[in-house]
């Protein structure tokens, strides 16, 4: 009678060192993916330069923007916005058996950029401005209200009037060539007025494409006829 505990005791000891020598866990490699650089918004209608980082099993079938493109270019994706108020980027993966599953996926909220204003010496558009601070600087600017994206004006044309009509002069650059500064000089501001219009102005953006931005309409000051007091 003590021969039957004693053996089931050893069956029992035999099927759990049994048990714990066939018995194995598989975990699978998780999938990992990285968007750099890693950023919560997109502007509309601009290009976005991304790098996409892929670790796992498989391998990347396909990438898209929903609400845009997304372009593959070398080993960057070219993400563009162009419609709503949010886009989602969509990493695609190739399984074993040919199917696909989405491995990633991103939300972006979607912006205008904002149209910087034009100002010469720092005078706004349509203000009047000191015929001899625009002689002595004469600097064509393009900033944001209410951001600190910079812009370079390129180019623009500079419409000046004259007795028989309007005297019209071109640049390179953001500032008043010589010739120019001479026609403001030679301005007769209680005669003909001081009016300068500066048109067709273009300007590089923050991505380095070149944009064309509205006119800009300044009124000259001959100090000459400023008075003061009474």
């Amino acid at each position: 009678m003590r021969l039957l505990p004693l053996t089931l005791l050893f069956l029992l000891c035999s099927l759990q060192l049994w048990a714990q020598q066939d018995t194995f866990i598989v975990r699978s490699t998780p999938t990992a993916v990285r968007v750099i650089p890693d950023r919560s918004f997109l502007y509309l209608n601009e290009n976005e330069n991304v790098q996409i980082i892929y670790k796992g099993k498989n391998r990347v079938s396909r990438v898209e923007l929903r609400g845009g493109t997304a372009t593959k270019k070398d080993s960057l994706y070219v993400l563009n916005a162009t419609t709503g108020a949010e886009a989602v980027l969509v990493v695609y993966e190739k399984l074993k058996n040919g199917t696909e599953k989405i491995a990633f996926s991103k939300t972006y909220k979607l912006y205008g950029r904002e149209t910087p204003r034009l100002y010469l010496d720092g005078v706004a558009n349509d203000s009047v401005a000191d015929k001899f601070r625009i002689i002595a600087l004469g600097n064509v600017q393009a900033k944001q209200k209410y951001g600190n994206d910079p812009y370079v004006v390129v180019s623009f044309k500079l419409y000046i009037r004259s007795t028989t009509g309007f005297d019209t002069l071109s640049t390179k650059g953001s500032k008043l060539t010589p010739a120019m500064k001479q026609k403001i000089d030679a301005l007769d501001v209680k005669k003909n007025g001081g009016m300068l219009m500066f048109e067709e102005i273009k300007a590089m953006d923050p991505k380095g494409n070149i944009i064309d931005l509205p006119p800009l309409r300044i009124f000259l000051q001959d100090p000459k006829n400023m008075k003061f007091g009474l």
